[in-house]
């Protein structure tokens, strides 16, 4: 055979090689059944294609060289598979502040790995053509294998239970909506209102997603999950609502919208179900080839924000919903991210807040937009009006509502709406310029970033109720749990929302990192990673933040007493009330409430108040 005939029969080898592991990994995303696939069959065709060129060109070079043809090829394939897997290990980041295992970044690990690779493609080399052959065989089984799924036992419902629908709408801010009074069409959002209850004053705990999230989803504030920062996995010890339904017999699913609640950060646990693959053909994303190329993606584009618009969502919640046993309740989740930046709403939501060029040199308002997120900075590239900017953040979320009408109609059309919770929540806002932040959130706790909207329906909820008191997102779970007669985990720290419950807190608790505190300690070399925090405290008529950094005053801001939220300035007043008798004791008090989320002592916050710090207290809407 010479070389030319061996490296063809080679390359056909090694594609057939390549094409059976990919067919494996289709098996194994399969297998898995997380993602909401109704037939195997596309992935395992495009998996076969993809695998097939990932071996095809070592395969063909083993097999031009040695001159032994297609079971050459098989070897190739295998080692090169071997390698770039090695490599993909070694390679990939471990999630932030976590523990990071010995072989990330390890020119040894590397260096044994490859070493035992290619010895072991030598001795197949070596030996007959049907070892190669099972060497084939091996490569395409060892996916499924390794990611062979427990499969719990899951017990009968209780008759009649009804089921719970979660829709989060991700950085949309209350003010925004026109069922908070703003120009911003939401007529699902309205017509959910009227059915049901519309909370006026419901504040996030953290003005970021996978933490908000965790907090919708345990009852816990990020004090006590201590979860932070995007990426940093759910505790495991912390009962989520999919994992206490899933006792309950129900059945489970979730479709997000955004990399940033990818299944790693722990909240896929309970969800029989938790679609989060984004690519055109779903589960390409486990692929080799796929893998390869986001690598090199993520290295090219840090900053590209990985996303599926809101209608490819509904699709896959509405097949998830239709293919389900009516009989059965279920829980499901969906997540919309498409009021986040980069704000790109399509006809006609892009068209219908504003009017005339927003890069017309005539306006200036874009000049004072300082500070903006990287991931939106191409897309805001050219705008001098500051208002298209907003205009497009009210196109998504009027977009958002519109996707969310379907799954509500879909809902009703299957007769579910009587035997239906619906949650419809925002995880956190997003500020448009107030207090000096431009587009952005995760870094104060002012109100465009913790202000959300929170509407229920169902559940013998009385249609048309409006509740103005201050609550809090972590009360969603303990409600949702009262809704369905079921106890929840004895830890939450939110309570049930009136008016199923007794009453609301009357101050909403939030914490979050404190960006310019820490900036400044990292440019001094004091810390490496986020370690300064700031907590909030938001009355009806009042903020008070404290920051847990020296050098980084606290603040006050006061409105007009009375619910719902007033709206307050962006001065703080905190030494003016310092300086007022009586202020200092008023202020240590707020500290010593909020320095309980920071783990001080619990007994400076429960000590007795006087007569005088109760009452200044309660006049800032803190107290009864």
């Amino acid at each position: 055979m010479n070389r030319i005939q061996s490296g063809v029969w080679s390359a056909l080898g090694a594609a057939a090689a390549g094409a059976l592991y990919g067919v494996g990994e289709a098996g194994a995303v399969w297998v898995e059944g997380r993602l909401w696939l109704p037939s195997p069959l596309p992935l395992a065709l495009g998996a076969a294609v993809l695998g097939a060129g990932v071996g095809l060109v070592p395969g063909a070079l083993l097999g031009g060289i040695t001159k032994r043809g297609a079971s050459d090829g098989v070897v190739g394939a295998a080692m090169a598979i071997g390698l770039l897997e090695l490599t993909l290990l070694v390679i990939t980041d471990a999630p932030p502040f976590g523990e990071v295992p010995w072989y990330v970044g390890s020119p040894v690990a590397l260096g044994l790995g490859a070493a035992l690779i290619l010895g072991a493609g030598a001795l197949a080399r070596l030996g007959p053509n049907p070892l190669r052959v099972a060497l084939a065989l091996a490569l395409a089984l060892v996916h499924p294998l390794l990611r062979w799924p427990e499969t719990p036992a899951r017990p009968a419902p209780t008759p009649g239970a009804k089921s719970v629908v979660l829709v989060t709408l991700d950085t949309t801010r209350a003010d925004h909506l026109g069922v908070y009074g703003a120009r911003t069409a939401t007529p699902t959002l309205s017509r959910l209102a009227a059915e049901g209850v519309l909370y006026e004053a419901a504040l996030a705990p953290i003005p970021v997603t996978g933490p908000s999230h965790t907090s919708l989803m345990t009852g816990l504030g990020p004090w006590s999950h201590g979860v932070l920062l995007n990426g940093i996995p759910a505790p495991e010890d912390r009962v989520t609502m999919a994992e206490r339904l899933t006792q309950e017999g129900y059945r489970t699913g979730a479709f997000v919208s955004a990399y940033v609640l990818n299944h790693t950060i722990g909240l896929s646990r309970g969800f029989a179900t938790y679609d989060d693959d984004f690519s055109a053909l779903k589960g390409a994303e486990a692929l080799l080839g796929a893998r390869l190329l986001a690598a090199v993606s993520r290295n090219l584009n840090p900053d590209e924000v990985l996303e599926r618009q809101g209608g490819a969502t509904i699709d896959d919640a509405i097949a998830w919903l239709k293919e389900g046993d009516e009989s059965r309740p279920y829980l499901l989740w969906v997540h919309l991210f498409d009021p986040h930046g980069p704000y790109a709403p399509p006809a006609p939501y892009d068209t219908a807040y504003y009017e005339g060029d927003p890069r017309s040199p005539t306006h200036t308002s874009m000049a004072q937009a300082t500070g903006v997120a990287a991931y939106l900075q191409d897309s805001l590239r050219g705008v001098t009006d500051a208002a298209w900017v907003v205009a497009q953040y009210d196109g998504e979320i009027s977009y958002a509502d519109a996707q969310l009408g379907r799954l509500i109609d879909t809902i009703d059309a299957r007769g579910d709406a009587g035997r239906t919770i619906i949650v419809v929540a925002g995880d956190h806002g997003e500020s448009l310029g107030e207090h000096g932040v431009w587009f952005n959130h995760g870094d104060d706790l002012y109100d465009p970033s913790l202000h959300v909207p929170l509407v229920m329906r169902g559940g013998g909820l009385a249609p048309g109720a409006r509740v103005p008191e201050v609550v809090e997102l972590i009360d969603v779970a303990p409600t949702i749990y009262a809704l369905l007669g079921l106890s929840g985990p004895e830890d939450m720290d939110g309570r049930v929302l009136p008016p199923t419950g007794p009453s609301a807190a009357q101050s909403a608790r939030a914490i979050a990192f404190d960006r310019e505190a820490n900036l400044a300690a990292r440019k001094a070399g004091q810390v490496t990673k986020p370690t300064h925090r700031m907590v909030g405290l938001r009355s009806p008529s009042a903020l008070f933040v404290l920051r847990e950094a020296e050098g980084f005053d606290d603040e006050l801001f006061l409105g007009e007493p009375g619910p719902p939220l007033s709206p307050l300035p962006e001065d703080s007043v905190l030494d003016a009330v310092l300086a007022e008798e009586g202020g200092a004791a008023t202020v240590e008090a707020l500290r010593a409430r909020a320095e309980v989320l920071l783990g001080g002592d619990v007994a400076r916050s429960s000590a007795e108040l006087s007569p005088e710090e109760k009452a200044r207290l309660e006049a800032l809407g803190y107290l009864d």
